[in-house]
């Protein structure tokens, strides 16, 4: 059963990541099979109780990234049916799989915010406005400058038309408009990077490695 379940997981979250890197829109299609999915499942295992549990850490997780704003809709729904899909996972990873699935996703971002300001600190990118240290030291870990024509769905602006430091981008900015408003020739951005996809190959380090977080608390004890 487990591999089948494995295997229902990748396909549809593969599909969820594609369809978030091409156009960053994802059809609620998936997510209604996974839920279907985890339905017929629980009739098979009879896993109810840890499904609920599963799911009521999912909706908490859910509800502390829509406030932070670092997740959108779609993530937050892949988040809550993957809770549902695959309650447990026997291996190294914690008692409820979400748990893991979000933890390496989580080393996987904090890896990319690392290349960003290794990156910028090696082409000696600086922010020429005015600003708290606190905030250019932020900008440099998650942007990097791009020219305005450049801006897209998936680069977003960390600055607003009047090029103050916003931090956290705007999935539903106005991108023309932007550029038309925008007076400077670059713009410090961001790639809207799709969480779909660090959620995907989450699952996948986890069925195939455990929990990232797991292992180094683990190593520390041992």
């Amino acid at each position: 059963m487990v591999p089948l379940i494995e295997s229902i997981t990748l396909l549809l979250m593969g599909i969820g990541s594609y369809q978030d890197i091409r156009s960053r829109e994802i059809s609620d299609y998936i997510w209604l099979i996974m839920g279907g999915c985890a339905l017929i499942f629980r009739i098979w295992d009879h896993q109810w109780k840890m499904m609920s549990i599963s799911l009521g850490i999912a909706l908490i997780l859910s509800f502390i990234l829509v406030l932070s704003g670092l997740f959108g809709g779609a993530d937050i729904k892949a988040l809550v049916m993957l809770s549902l899909l695959i309650p447990t996972f026997e291996g190294l990873v914690f008692p409820f799989f979400i748990i893991s699935v979000f933890n390496n996703l989580a080393v996987m971002r904090i890896g990319e915010i690392g290349v960003v300001f290794c990156y910028n600190m090696v082409m000696r990118h600086r922010f020429g406005g005015k600003a708290a240290g606190w905030k250019k030291a932020v900008l440099y870990m998650t942007g990097f400058p791009l020219r305005k024509e450049r801006l897209d769905y998936r680069f977003l602006p960390l600055q607003n038309t009047e090029g103050d430091i916003t931090l956290l981008p705007d999935i539903d900015t106005d991108i023309e408009a932007f550029k038309d408003t925008y007076e400077e020739d670059e713009v410090w951005a961001t790639y809207g990077s799709p969480l779909i996809v660090y959620m995907t190959f989450g699952c996948i380090i986890a069925f195939l490695y455990g929990d990232i977080i797991l292992h180094i608390m683990m190593s520390v004890i041992m």
